[in-house]
């Protein structure tokens, strides 16, 4: 069982995360900045980006995955796997978090606890997860399984299972006994015994316990269904807490605040996706977005415009909008707790963020920089839990 949500308004910061995926969120991104297949995956490219955003003082980066194209056939849709981008730039950043995108749908839950676990271990505890699901039938096909067909049910599986892999190992599990010979005490790694509804896991895991102990979990608010009450292990009777950070869109700040409160109702923190074009170059962003527009290819499978929040205009009215959402109302809680950044272009966007939107976020006192060497959990307030199979403390109590 998890640590409890927070009660204090303010026991966790306003954070700002950023996509860092390709050229940008816009489908039309890596047209228009013409960028392409070895180019678009460069790592030399990824790592720069990924600095200028821990230089700009971003709490976390995230990099969408997907096994098939946004484009069929087109070198503009080029990527690499969401976790191995991730661990290339763990050992060039000192403070931001890492979050990549894993489906849960087809992909096998043991490698995906295995290689998250190893992801938290590079990154010396700045990792993070957004579990996704697969609706279409042809990555069914391309993974050469069954379409799945309560894909919420599976991703809360998955979840589930990972988090239990994770717990397989308690915290100090590896002795090192020279004397014995003993690498790890086998009394303190345990069998994870899932049963889900389409496939089982045995566990353990491969790896050691992560250093957050838990990544943390981002998700769409929606993608991972309620967790079921399960028994044993102090959780009698409770379902377990397993998205540590909602992810909401709305359609302007009313929706998003009644999506937010919505989502904390099952996840300590409730964050914004929010689209941004921001004017830049010379250009205004609504010429920007109208050019982009005009530019996506045809047949594109691309996750712009499906019920993020849109910010379009210049840098001071998105701060304006960020300090609406971040600043406490009558009750004593912000709107959201935080925002993931879409920009529609990296190149354009990211730059214009840094120089423009963070300094003046940070200058109100909003939002502060994470620390080098600070987790991902406590940028974001959140508490590092205590492992479940360990019988010396209670089950879900925050560790020291």
């Amino acid at each position: 069982m998890p640590a409890p949500l927070p009660s204090s308004p303010y026991s966790s910061p306003f954070f700002v995360g950023l996509d860092a995926d390709g050229a940008g969120a816009h489908p039309a991104s890596a047209t228009i900045v013409g960028l392409a297949g070895a180019d678009l995956v460069s790592g030399a490219r990824l790592a720069r980006a990924v600095r200028q955003a821990e230089h700009a003082g971003l709490t976390f980066v995230s990099f969408a995955d997907a096994l098939l194209p946004v484009v069929a056939g087109s070198p503009a849709s080029a990527r690499l796997d969401a976790v191995t981008r991730a661990a290339f730039v763990s050992r060039t950043t000192t403070a931001i978090g890492l979050v990549p995108q894993v489906p849960t749908t087809y992909p096998e839950p043991f490698h995906v606890a295995a290689q998250l676990a190893s992801l938290d271990i590079a990154a010396a505890g700045r990792g993070g997860w957004i579990p996704s699901v697969t609706r279409d039938a042809v990555t069914a096909d391309a993974y050469g399984r069954p379409a799945v067909g309560d894909v919420e049910r599976e991703a809360r599986d998955v979840v589930q299972v990972v988090r239990d892999l994770w717990d397989s190992w308690e915290d100090d599990a590896v002795v090192r006994d020279v004397a014995t010979g003993r690498y790890i005490d086998r009394d303190r790694v345990h069998y994870a015994d899932f049963v889900g509804a389409s496939f089982s896991v045995k566990g353990p895991l491969i790896t050691p316990r992560p250093p957050q102990g838990q990544l943390v979990v981002l998700a769409a608010d929606g993608d991972v269904a309620p967790a079921i009450e399960r028994s044993g292990l102090g959780q009698v009777g409770e379902a377990e807490q397993l998205v540590d950070v909602a992810l909401v869109g709305g359609s302007d700040v009313a929706s998003v605040r009644d999506a937010a409160a919505a989502a904390r109702e099952r996840s300590p923190l409730a964050g914004v996706d929010l689209e941004v074009v921001l004017d830049a170059e010379g250009r205004t962003g609504a010429d920007r977005l109208a050019e982009l527009d005009a530019s996506t290819p045809r047949g594109a499978r691309s996750p712009w415009g499906t019920g993020a929040l849109r910010y379009v205009g210049d840098a001071a009215g998105l701060v304006a909008l960020l300090t609406e959402l971040a600043t406490p109302g009558p009750d004593g809680r912000r709107p959201v707790d935080g925002v993931r950044l879409l920009p529609a272009v990296l190149d354009v966007d990211l730059p214009a963020l840094a120089r423009d939107v963070l300094p003046a976020l940070r200058a109100a006192r909003l939002v502060a920089a994470p620390r080098p060497g600070a987790t991902l959990r406590e940028s974001l307030g959140l508490p590092r839990p205590a492992n479940r199979y360990d019988v010396r403390v209670p089950a879900g109590a925050p560790s020291a």
